[in-house]
């Protein structure tokens, strides 16, 4: 057991290398944007607000918000302080980040955590949306990697939390609805 975890463990740190050593600096920019508006769940929630105010669903944006809430407390508040895992940077110093070095721990990604609960919510609410909702989610996480301040794991980890987190707050929904219809 410990033998596999070593080996996924240097894959993270090769894989991570193998990114940063391949950058292109005509993306760094861009990989650069979908940080900042990864944070906090910000480019979704303009999304769900969009959405909501176009087909007048308040439903469909709480349920975002809460989403994004709960992926933003499990990956931020509960599993970095309780993993601890090093910062990519931390652990390698002469990597150049792009942007700002973020002070708390590397597992799971906030960022990815939010983008892939925004993602699947989004598709509930808008399933034609998908073809831009999840390859957004995918380069809001790589960027994360890109950016020098992931390990590709912190982003899968990630990922999996807001995934796990929307489909909670999707199934409670989807019960909320049931029964209690929304009035007309």
């Amino acid at each position: 057991m410990a033998d596999a975890l070593t080996m996924v463990l240097t894959w993270d740190r090769l894989v991570r290398a193998w990114v940063v050593a391949h950058r292109l600096p005509v993306l760094d920019g861009f990989m650069w944007m979908l940080g900042v508006v990864g944070r906090g769940g910000m480019v979704w929630l303009v999304a769900g607000a969009v959405i909501a105010w176009r087909r007048s669903s308040r439903r469909d944006f709480v349920a975002l918000a809460l989403s994004l809430l709960l992926a933003t407390i499990v990956a931020d508040r509960i599993l970095k302080p309780a993993v601890g895992r090093m910062r990519p940077f931390d652990r390698v110093p002469a990597v150049r980040v792009i942007g700002g070095r973020p002070n708390d721990s590397s597992f799971p990604s906030g960022h990815a955590a939010n983008a892939f609960a925004g993602a699947l919510v989004l598709t509930t609410t808008v399933p034609n949306g998908a073809l831009v909702w999840w390859p957004l989610a995918i380069a809001i996480a790589y960027s994360r990697v890109y950016l020098g301040v992931h390990y590709p794991l912190d982003v899968v980890g990630g990922g999996l939390v807001g995934l796990a987190c929307a489909a909670c707050v999707v199934a409670v929904q989807s019960r909320f609805a049931a029964r209690f219809p929304a009035s007309k």
